[in-house]
C-alpha cells in the first residue's frame, strides 16, 4: 500500500499543533511515511510552553519517523523575489513547506496547518479519488471571490456561479475577468479586488485569481509538480505569494496557475465532516489566541491525555523564552 509524506509549517500554537499531529496519526497512521516540522524562526510572545515539544515526543517517545526543520529567514506575508528563490537555497528554504517540498522521497505529500482536528482517516479517500489530478484538496478561496457570487455572475456576465468542484468550467477570457472584478468593485461585494492588477494576468485569466488548493489538508502529487517548481523548474513554489496590482496573490495561487498552465489539474475533496479547522487565531491578538490553544488543551486532555501526562513531566519544554 501507498503511503504520503505529512508536512506541517509551524507558527507557535503548541498545543493545537500536538493535537493537529496526534489527531492525524490515530486516524491515519497506517497511510504515513515520514512527517516533515518546519518551524518558523519566530513564535508567540503568548506561550509558556515551547511548540518544538511535540517534535521531541514523536522522534524520541513513540519513535515515529520525523524531520525538524527550522530556516533562517521568515517571510511572514511578504512577497517573494522569483529571481532569488531560484539562486539563493537559504533564502526559498524560509518559504512555507519548502523543505518538504524538495526533500521528501514520497511521491505524495499531504500538507497540513497545525491548527485542524482530524476527525476521521481522509488520507484514505484522497488518495483513492486523486487519480491522474497533481493535487485533491479543497479547492479556492470563494470566499474572496466574485465569481462565486450567483448574482453577479448573472447580471454581468451571464453565466451561472462557479463551484470547488466544477472550476474548470469557469474559464473566463481577459475581458471576463475584469467585467466580473468591474462588476464586483460597484458593489463592494468582495474583500479583495484585484482589478488594478488583473493586466498581470491577461495572458493566463484562468485559473482565476483566488483559485488554488487550499494547504490546511491537500495531497499533492510530487512527481508532477516537482519538475515544474523552482528550483528544478520555473513555477513559483506553493508556499510563495505574488504580486498582483497593489495586492498580493495568497501562497499557493502562484503555483495553482502554473501548474494548470502545464496542462494539469486538480480535484476538490470537501474536508467538512472529515477535519476541523480553526482560523484566525493568529498571534496578534492575546485572547483570541490563548482561547484556541486552551481549547486545543481541552481537547488534547480528552482525546490524547498520555501527551499532556508525558508533557508535564517535561520541565525543559515550560516557560521557555520564544522568539
Amino acid at each position: 500500500m501507498e503511503t504520503c509524506d505529512v508536512a506541517l509549517n509551524i507558527f507557535a500554537k503548541p498545543y493545537q499543533t500536538a493535537l493537529a499531529i496526534l489527531s492525524l496519526l490515530a486516524n491515519c497512521q497506517n497511510q504515513i511515511g515520514t512527517i516533515w516540522l518546519q518551524f518558523e524562526p519566530a513564535g508567540s510572545r503568548f506561550d509558556s510552553t515551547s511548540p518544538y515539544a511535540i517534535a521531541y515526543y514523536l522522534n524520541e517517545v513513540i519513535k515515529f519517523p520525523c524531520v525538524v526543520f527550522q530556516p533562517k529567514d521568515w517571510f511572514d506575508c511578504a512577497v517573494a523575489e522569483p529571481s532569488r528563490l531560484l539562486r539563493d537555497e537559504a533564502y526559498r528554504l524560509g518559504l512555507r513547506f519548502e523543505y518538504a517540498m524538495e526533500h521528501s522521497q514520497s511521491r505524495l505529500l499531504f500538507l497540513m496547518h497545525n491548527d485542524v482536528l482530524i476527525l476521521k482517516n481522509l488520507l484514505t479517500p484522497m488518495m483513492a479519488e486523486m487519480g491522474e489530478a497533481f493535487a485533491i484538496g479543497p479547492l479556492g478561496q470563494c470566499w474572496n471571490c466574485p465569481a462565486s457570487s450567483a448574482s453577479l455572475m448573472q447580471t454581468s456576465l451571464q453565466r451561472p456561479a462557479c463551484r470547488p468542484e466544477a472550476y474548470a468550467k469557469t474559464q473566463l477570457s481577459y475581458a471576463e475577468l475584469c467585467q466580473l472584478y468591474k462588476a464586483s468593485d460597484a458593489v463592494g461585494q468582495f474583500k479583495r479586488s484585484y482589478s488594478d492588477g488583473l493586466a498581470t494576468l491577461g495572458d493566463q485569466p484562468w485559473p482565476l485569481p483566488e483559485c488554488r488548493i487550499n494547504e490546511w489538508a491537500c495531497l499533492l502529487d510530487l512527481k508532477k509538480t516537482r519538475p515544474l517548481t523552482m528550483p528544478e523548474g520555473a513555477a513559483l513554489p506553493l508556499g510563495a505569494y505574488a504580486q498582483c496590482g497593489s495586492h498580493t496573490l495568497d501562497i499557493g495561487v502562484a503555483w495553482f496557475r502554473a501548474m494548470h498552465a502545464h496542462g494539469l489539474h486538480a480535484k476538490h475533496f470537501a474536508t467538512a465532516g472529515w477535519l476541523e479547522h480553526w482560523v484566525g487565531t493568529g498571534h496578534k491578538s492575546r485572547l483570541r489566541y490563548t482561547q484556541a490553544e486552551e481549547h486545543a488543551k481541552a481537547l488534547l486532555q480528552r482525546f490524547f491525555p498520555h501527551y499532556l501526562l508525558w508533557l508535564n513531566k517535561q520541565s525543559q519544554f515550560s516557560n521557555l523564552p520564544v522568539r
